[in-house]
């Protein structure tokens, strides 16, 4: 069984004109120890697809589908038994850190409150364990780092503590929210290390999010591209990345940076995603395709699935010549 199993889920929020789909019909699966990716630009539904996960959605959100972790229905649930999904089943590192702490309270308080509450040790048993994590994720004397405060921590080391916070009551599946994107690349990269010692080392599972396809390449093992709340291609990172089916996959990987190349200047996906609300019937991505004809918009699309458990969404396919020997489609 895997540890985490999402089938259909959507999510619509309210607006000044009704309620419009975030999320639309989402479906992945998680094992135990797994990596999953989950990319797309900012509003292609990333962050809100992670918060459903915690039930921590904007006030009178609509939730359908169903979010099975350990076997345990998700979708529905009620305060009280959110209370013991968040933090001890499922935890979160949210994208900036430097906001992510308190300013006002010491990593401390911080750290040991809701291991005391969720986990029922003593405030000494807290503190204890609170210093065992800080060194697990290289923070140096982390006694003194228990008794400081946010602003006395570089963003790096902000970062760390507060993945050490979101493992403290030792959550099976971590939400990572662009743990890296505020970083240098080389504090950065520590992180990205950090985070696969923490799974090779704890059997953790991650769901890393990002909009750099760059960074998911060097950590995930299995890759979700969202574009306006809709999985546009998925499968395992290393095949997607290295034979993309989706034109928006493959205009992520040519925005990157290419050292090697002779371009100065970085390509960019021209035009903007739809707004919230506002996703035609078939690809939200037909206006901005250089490849689009008229029946990609029009009607729904079904999408096609090749080997390896790679799929994806797009009635055109202008890069089947890609496919490799034995993929069937």
């Amino acid at each position: 069984m895997a540890l985490l199993e999402v089938r259909d889920l959507s999510v619509q929020l309210q607006t000044k004109s009704g309620f419009a789909t975030a999320i639309d019909r989402l479906s992945y699966t998680l094992d135990a120890g797994e990596i999953l990716g989950i990319a797309g630009e900012s509003g292609s539904g990333k962050t809100m697809s992670a918060l459903t996960l915690l039930g921590l959605l904007p006030q009178h959100a609509k939730v359908s589908g169903s979010v099975k972790f350990e076997g345990q229905e998700l979708v529905g649930l009620s305060s009280k038994e959110w209370q013991k999904i968040r933090g001890q089943n499922i935890s979160m590192v949210f994208q900036d850190p430097m906001t992510s702490l308190h300013p006002m309270l010491s990593i401390k308080t911080q750290m040991t409150e809701h291991m005391m509450v969720h986990l029922g040790i003593s405030e000494k048993q807290a503190i204890i364990d609170a210093e065992e994590l800080l060194a697990d994720v290289r923070i140096p004397d982390p006694k003194k780092a228990l008794a400081s405060y946010a602003g006395q921590f570089s963003g790096g080391m902000r970062q760390r503590i507060c993945i050490a916070m979101a493992l403290a009551c030792k959550p099976k599946l971590l939400l990572a929210d662009e743990p890296s994107t505020a970083l240098d690349v080389t504090v950065q990269a520590g992180i990205l290390t950090l985070l696969n010692r923490l799974r090779e080392e704890h059997n953790l599972s991650i769901i890393f999010i990002t909009h750099d396809l760059g960074v998911l390449s060097s950590i995930t093992d299995k890759l979700l591209v969202l574009y306006a709340g809709r999985e546009t291609e998925s499968g395992l990172t290393s095949t997607i990345l290295q034979n993309p089916r989706h034109p928006y996959t493959q205009g992520l990987l040519d925005s990157l940076p290419q050292p090697e190349s002779d371009e100065k200047l970085l390509k960019s996906i021209a035009g903007f995603p739809p707004e919230l609300g506002k996703q035609p019937i078939g690809c939200a991505f037909a206006e901005r395709c250089k490849f689009a004809e008229a029946r990609c918009s029009g009607t729904p699309l079904e999408p096609t699935y090749l080997a390896d458990n790679h799929k994806f969404l797009c009635a055109v396919d202008p890069f089947h010549s890609r496919s490799t020997q034995g993929v069937e489609l």
